[in-house]
């Protein structure tokens, strides 16, 4: 008589072993040995060690945050995430891939894991025994907690994961199939209705700009203005370090003592630590003398640290608190200025490291946000990637090659982690060649970007120095705070940064930032506003003739949302009754247009696209200039090849060639309030009588010209509109 199988016939189920490797050894990187490879008895899983790119983190999943009753159920479902490839059901059903990267991993493993927290205070504690009821009560307490539909809605979908891989897994850790994986079951009858606005990079909240202006001052001061005091000391700094033998030499001790007692019998004090922690160390060994400059010392005199620190020791019967100085400066000129003054008078051994390291963060700002790259294309970019090159016509280009990830597939359609080397390359501005210029100076190896640049960076496993996202963000966070205190020394109130009300400044911020400032030119910086200009500029052109030209679409999206917010404050100023003046009244009324087509719809990319493609709805604020640019490039005065228009000629206004006489131009009732209050503060200070007399008679006659604004806006009657049209 034939026995039936208790199993059915299907896939293998595994049970790994608590010695199991739990990473699949095809896509491991190389440079590890089996030591440091996890096994399934881990609480802690390493994934990075399966991902290719060097900026990534060390991505460990702790398995203890997993209630124990869960516990091992759930990790045999993330080994067999690991190791089987995704099952058929969510290729059919999800824009899923065949192999997935250890950052998702990490994601889906730590949803889960909240998952069975939940299922824990339920009482269950296999995963067999969870109930189709039991997931519609998840998903309404998903639904309580208010967040985003689309972040519930991806919960939901990662939770369906586990049930993808139930026929994988033992009987007891098979989940029962989701009730929203019902063909006839929608994601609104469990999460309610999808009021998310459309995905895309337009939902990255920008940095600020009272944020992120002063930020990029500083970066570019510190890459451009005091670069060149910082790789000096940098230089010397590690002249000591290197002059520091790897062995004791005989005598050296004595050496540093003879050192040390002819300081004091001249009198001079004995260099200090500045380390930070020097306090916390004092308090440590209860010693009441101040640390010694024990590294200074040693690459000074050509002896190893454990020499000077035994010298110390030696002397610690004649010194006293008052025989110790400050930290030891280093004997470099320094020849930058902020303002008027010398940005500092010295700099000591031990602030060598903390500025090499703002050095650096300043560079990746610059990089990051004037370049439009993506943070892992500026973080995977190496020595002699930009180059200098100067074209037929004459002018000057600044080409950056490197690495880019996004939409980067293999022939099964799987991301490929280490990303390919793009084409065609990014054309950047003088500033950014600068900063990878500072970088390479600072770098010893190969990549920019490293976290091992500072002396005293944490060790890691990993046979990698990449920095990761993470830590830019902290670093441009320790960054700010440096500059906000160099602010603050030097008496410049205006240029401190502010924390930004929407959280840390991380670099996957700067793209759609950058984008916001092009189209919303800070008219009262004009050397920003030239940069910005000419960063569109070279975006364009790193982005023209790209099938994917990403980059494009985030300053195409926010021109247009410029755009629109121009037009709707006109057709409320219009709607208002505001009186219009100016060659360009007529066409600034066209504003109505905008809020009959436009108003109370939302704007996707493609009605964005229709909204700057429209000759007559190019209508352009200048806070500045106190008016509104009606722009028309074949009229436009701030274009000197305007006759060219239909051969290149700019699509938007040039704040910083705006030309009084110019066509374009309209003021409004709103515009002309700001005219008057910008009158009486020149009245004001011609009161006070403050300002140098060129300076006053400037103003007097910025006067005049102002007042006659104002008396011909107000001698304007309605019916004018209608000659000016006519004409």
């Amino acid at each position: 008589m034939s026995v039936s199988s208790p199993v059915p016939a299907g896939p293998e189920v595994i049970d790994p072993t608590p010695d199991t490797f739990v990473l699949p050894f095809n896509r491991l990187r190389p440079g590890f040995d089996s030591e440091q490879l996890p096994r399934f008895r881990d609480l802690a899983w390493r994934l990075a060690l399966i991902c290719p790119k060097e900026s990534n983190r060390s991505l460990v999943i702790d398995w203890s945050r997993c209630p124990a009753g869960l516990r091992p159920g759930v990790m045999r479902a993330a080994f067999a995430e690991l190791n089987i490839p995704t099952p058929a059901v969510l290729l059919q059903q999800r824009a899923s891939r065949s192999t997935t990267q250890p950052g998702t991993l990490r994601y889906y493993f730590q949803i889960w894991i909240r998952f069975a927290v939940w299922l824990d205070g339920r009482g269950i504690t296999e995963l067999s025994q969870v109930t189709t009821g039991d997931l519609e009560s998840y998903a309404e307490y998903l639904r309580a907690l208010c967040r985003r539909w689309r972040t519930d809605a991806k919960v939901l979908w990662v939770i369906s994961r586990l049930w993808a891989y139930a026929p994988y897994l033992p009987e007891r850790d098979r989940l029962v199939m989701p009730p929203w994986e019902d063909p006839a079951a929608v994601l609104s009858d469990f999460l309610g209705t999808n009021d998310d606005t459309p995905n895309g990079e337009n939902n990255v909240t920008i940095v600020h700009p009272a944020v992120m202006a002063p930020l990029l001052v500083w970066a570019l001061r510190t890459v451009l203005d005091l670069s060149p005091d910082i790789l000096a000391v940098a230089r010397e700094h590690r002249r000591l370090l290197a002059a520091i033998p790897g062995r004791a030499a005989p005598g050296g001790t004595e050496a540093v003592v003879a050192h040390l007692r002819g300081l004091l019998a001249a009198g001079e004090k004995l260099p200090s630590s500045g380390a930070s922690g020097a306090t916390a160390v004092r308090a440590r060994y209860g010693g009441a003398l101040p640390p010694m400059a024990n590294t200074f010392l040693a690459g000074t005199l050509g002896v190893t640290t454990s020499q000077a620190a035994r010298a110390r020791g030696i002397l610690s019967d004649e010194l006293t608190p008052a025989t110790f100085g400050p930290a030891p400066a280093l004997d470099v000129p320094l020849a930058a200025r902020i303002g008027a003054v010398p940005w500092r008078q010295s700099i000591g051994f031990d602030d060598v490291d903390s500025l090499m390291l703002h050095l650096s963060t300043a560079a990746l700002i610059c990089c990051a946000y004037l370049s439009g790259m993506r943070p892992e294309e500026v973080l995977a970019l190496r020595r002699g990637c930009c180059t200098r090159v100067q074209r037929e016509d004459g002018t000057v280009r600044y080409e950056v090659r490197g690495r880019h990830f996004k939409g980067v597939l293999d022939e099964d359609g799987n991301a490929i982690g280490e990303g390919e080397e793009r084409a065609d390359p990014w054309i950047v501005l003088e500033p950014v060649a600068r900063a990878i210029a500072v970088v390479e100076e600072l770098e010893a190896g190969e990549q920019l970007f490293t976290r091992t640049l500072y002396r005293y960076a944490k060790g890691t496993c990993m046979p990698r120095t990449g920095l990761s996202s993470d830590t830019a963000v902290e670093r441009i966070r320790a960054f700010t705070t440096w500059a906000n205190q160099l602010a603050t020394a030097h008496n410049r109130p205006h240029e401190l940064i502010p924390p930004d009300p929407d959280g840390a400044v991380a670099l996957r911020r700067f793209r759609r930032t950058i984008a916001w400032f092009i189209y919303r030119q800070p008219g009262g910086r004009i050397a920003l506003a030239v940069q910005y200009g000419h960063a569109a500029t070279t975006m364009s052109e790193s982005y023209a003739g790209r099938s994917k030209a990403d980059m494009l679409e985030v300053l195409d999206q926010e021109k247009g949302l410029a755009l629109a917010e121009t037009l709707t404050e006109a057709g409320e100023r219009i709607d208002a009754g505001e009186k219009v003046s100016g060659p360009a009244a007529h066409r600034y009324r066209a504003a109505a247009e905008f809020s009959a087509r436009y108003a109370g719809t939302y704007l996707g990319k493609r009605e964005l696209r229709a909204l700057v493609a429209n000759p007559r709805l190019q209508v352009h604020e200048d806070p500045k200039a106190f008016l509104t640019c009606n722009h028309d490039a074949f009229t436009a005065l701030c274009n000197p090849e305007r006759d060219r228009a239909g051969h290149g000629g700019r699509s938007t206004p040039d704040h910083s060639r705006c030309h009084p006489a110019c066509a374009n131009i309209s003021r409004t009732d709103s515009q002309i309030a700001a005219l008057r209050a910008e009158v009486a503060r020149i009245e004001a200070d011609a009161i006070a009588g403050l300002d140098p007399y060129p300076i006053a008679a400037r103003e007097q006659q910025r006067k005049d010209h102002l007042t006659a604004l104002i008396r011909r806006h107000e001698a304007q009657q309605p019916a004018d509109t209608d000659d000016e049209k006519r004409r």
